[in-house]
């Protein structure tokens, strides 16, 4: 299952030179479950900054183009994710 890990609660502004509107986002990495994570920008708008952990994309955060075809909003949510536990890890009963 896909996760999104952020490993830091630093927050990037921009300034939109055209607008002037302040740019807000966070870094992240998609874990696709392969060992690489693929790094990418959430978009905070006025939201705090997310805490280092990992997140699940809330469903709410998706949508559908004009043509029927999946897409996520422009900002996207993060439901964080209960720790996973190790491979090989006993577990308790």
């Amino acid at each position: 299952m896909p996760r999104i890990v952020v490993k830091s609660a630093t927050v990037m502004e921009e300034v939109n030179s055209k607008s002037g509107e302040i740019i807000r986002k966070q870094m992240a990495g998609l874990d696709l479950g392969n060992g690489y994570e693929l790094p990418f920008s959430v978009g905070l708008g006025k939201r705090p900054a997310y805490p280092v952990g990992e997140y699940g994309i809330d469903p709410a955060s998706f949508g559908l183009n004009e043509y029927g075809g999946l897409v996520l909003k422009r900002f996207v949510d993060l439901v964080p994710l209960p720790p996973h536990k190790a491979a090989g890890s006993p577990s308790k009963a």
